[in-house]
């Protein structure tokens, strides 16, 4: 799939959101017309913010390297091309709209790091068992 970087917003939290254009002709005029947003949240730059008897930075180091990527999609299917801009502008603005206050938030990077950990502990648990 191809990507095109559209934006890069600073966070209030020191995070960077990249906003990715994905968007592809499918047939005659019809368009599939999306965006990918991501976030790159460093291993370190959770340290700063988890208290340490919560967390085993460590650990959490060798189960999820070096950093974790936040990564939503949004996108709509058979768009007319001549449509297709301002669909994407208007879904671009909607998900900023809605969630760029979480994103900066000093929360969402331990919260959202936590998740994925626990996910990949349980899920390499149950390989082992």
């Amino acid at each position: 799939m191809d990507t095109l970087l559209l934006k890069k917003i600073d966070l209030e939290s020191g995070l960077e959101l990249e906003i990715y254009d994905v968007s592809r002709k499918l047939a005659g005029d019809r368009w599939y017309v999306g965006f990918i947003a991501r976030i790159e949240i460093p291993i370190t730059f959770i340290a700063d913010y988890a208290d340490s008897s919560e967390i085993d930075m460590e650990k959490m180091k060798d189960v999820l390297g070096e950093t974790v990527r936040f990564e939503q999609k949004r996108d709509r299917h058979y768009i007319d091309e001549k449509n297709k801009d301002a669909m994407l502008q208007g879904l671009i603005d909607d998900f900023l709209a809605t969630t760029l206050q979480y994103f900066s938030g000093k929360d969402f990077a331990k919260k959202y790091a936590l998740q994925v950990y626990g996910k990949r502990l349980e899920k390499t648990s149950w390989y082992k068992a």
